[in-house]
C-alpha cells in the first residue's frame, strides 16, 4: 500500500526542545512590573533548568543550561579562586548560580565571582537569601558556544561601569582572554597559562592550561 504524504508527515511526532533554544533570549517587560529580588528568585525556580538575568532596560534575558565542556571550565577557575579565599580569608566566592542585583537596576549572574568582606559586610545580613546587593570586585565570564560575544563584551563593560575593579572574559574558542580594569581598554591576552589577580585579589593565580584543552 502506498502511503499518502498526510500518513507520512504525521508517521513521525516532531518534539520541539526547549534546550535546543539559542540563547540568551530577550523579554522586554512592562514599566508596570515589579521585578523584586524575590520575584526574580521565584521566577527561576518556577521555571527550571532556566535561568534568567535582567538589563538595565529591563529586558529578562533567559540563560540555557551549560554544556558539559562550559561546566567544567567554569568549575576549574571556580577551584582556584575559592582555595585561593580560603586562605586569604578576605572575602565570598560567587558560583554560577549568584544573582548580583547592581546599582543600575540590572540583575547579573557571573559566571564565578570575588567580593571582598567590606563590601559583603555592607549587605543586610537578615536577608541572607536574598540577591548580592553589593557588585563583587573581580567578575569571570566565560564565553560557551551559544553566547554572542558582543553581549559578553557588554556585559563586562556593564560590570565594570556598576562597581567591579577586575574582570575576566574567557573565550576558549577563540583561545583568548579580555581583561578589564576601570578606566581602560579590555587588554587582549592570547592563550594565557595564568591570570593574575593583580591588586584586587593579592596572590591570586588562575591556572589555565586545561581551560585551553
Amino acid at each position: 500500500m502506498v502511503s499518502t504524504s498526510i500518513e507520512a508527515e504525521t508517521a513521525v511526532a516532531v518534539v520541539a526542545d526547549p534546550y535546543e533554544l539559542l540563547a540568551p533570549n530577550r523579554l522586554k517587560l512592562p514599566d508596570c512590573w515589579e521585578l523584586t529580588d524575590e520575584a526574580l528568585i521565584e521566577l527561576s525556580r518556577l521555571n527550571e533548568p532556566w535561568d534568567f538575568e535582567l538589563t538595565a532596560d529591563r529586558e529578562l534575558v533567559f540563560v540555557s543550561p551549560e554544556g558539559r565542556g562550559s561546566s567544567t571550565r567554569g568549575a576549574e577557575i571556580l577551584t582556584d579562586v575559592a582555595i585561593w579565599n580560603r586562605a586569604a580569608q578576605a572575602g565570598r566566592v560567587l558560583g554560577p548560580q549568584g544573582g548580583v542585583r547592581l546599582p543600575d537596576s540590572s540583575m547579573r549572574m557571573p559566571d564565578v565571582a570575588w567580593i571582598s568582606d567590606d563590601r559583603w559586610s555592607s549587605q543586610d545580613a537578615e536577608q541572607d537569601e536574598s540577591l548580592v546587593q553589593s557588585c563583587p570586585e573581580l567578575i569571570v565570564e566565560i564565553v560557551s558556544v551559544t553566547d554572542d560575544i558582543g553581549d559578553q563584551e557588554a556585559k563586562m563593560v556593564e560590570w565594570m561601569r556598576n562597581g567591579a575593579l577586575l574582570g575576566w572574559l574567557i573565550d576558549p574558542f577563540r583561545e583568548i582572554v579580555l581583561v578589564y580594569r576601570p578606566g581602560a581598554e579590555p587588554e587582549q591576552l592570547r592563550r594565557p597559562a595564568t591570570l593574575s589577580g593583580e591588586d584586587v585579589c593579592v596572590g591570586l593565580e588562575v591556572q589555565l592550561e586545561r581551560i585551553w584543552k
